[in-house]
């Protein structure tokens, strides 16, 4: 009997099945989970900028104690804000190729986003050539040929995008 009331009021568990399906299946519609990546990667880029010109303010305060440093002949103190100031550049250079990488694949979403848009766009109108085409035949028979090859061009269009 424990066991009856265990299945009936606790939640179901979902099976590893039912898992792998959810990771496959689509969760909605495309452009907005298009939209929200790219916000999100938008973001990203602004906090990656940010540390990138906090380490850049970074690197120029430790450059400017390097040349103190040498001024004043102190070795020592310019070896170590030397190597501090190579670790900082490292550091820079690989934040700043991250937001190169990250502004590359917010450029793709978003031309992908305006070619979905393109896309929504064209496909009623081949529909609406190939209704206009039947109706056109009655009165003028070399517009069906024409329309036909708009409509192929059109269609063609569409499978090179896709």
């Amino acid at each position: 009997m424990g066991s009856f009331q265990d299945k009936w009021s606790s939640p179901q568990k979902q099976s590893f099945v039912d898992k792998l399906g959810d990771t496959f299946k689509p969760k909605g519609s495309l452009k907005p989970r298009v939209e929200m990546a790219v916000k999100r990667l938008q973001a990203q880029i602004g906090k990656l900028d940010g540390m990138t010109q906090k380490l850049k303010d970074r690197d120029q305060k430790i450059f400017q104690k390097i040349v103190i440093a040498q001024q004043q002949h102190d070795t020592y103190s310019s070896k170590v804000l030397s190597n501090e100031l190579v670790e900082v550049r490292k550091v820079n250079k690989i934040m700043s190729n991250a937001k190169m990488g990250l502004e590359r694949i917010e450029l793709r979403l978003t031309t992908f986003h305006d070619l979905g848009d393109t896309v929504t766009t064209l496909m009623p109108t081949i529909g609406l050539m190939n209704g206009l085409k039947s109706s056109l035949v009655k009165f003028m028979p070399g517009a069906d040929q024409e329309i036909g090859r708009m409509t192929e061009m059109l269609g063609g269009l569409m499978t090179e995008t896709f």
